[in-house]
């Protein structure tokens, strides 16, 4: 539980400090080109991905400290 709360910290601290005002020529591009939504929804889509990757990775090792604590005992 402890691990989510800090990756969602986390996530909400980049999405904070990136700079919203500052846009490079490349993202004038994709907004007058209408793209920008496509952008969006690829990072997305990688940003779920991670954060599931890493939620059953957790899981995982935490069956493993389970299976391996009651083994000792």
């Amino acid at each position: 539980m402890k691990i989510k709360l800090n990756i969602l910290f986390l996530l909400m601290i980049v999405m904070v400090c990136l700079p919203a005002s500052a846009q490079s020529g490349m993202e004038e591009y994709f907004y007058e080109s209408g793209k920008i939504k496509i952008v969006v929804g690829v990072a997305s889509i990688v940003m779920v991905g991670l954060l599931l990757y890493l939620w059953r990775l957790d899981n995982r090792i935490s069956n493993i400290e389970k299976t391996r604590k009651g083994g000792k005992s």
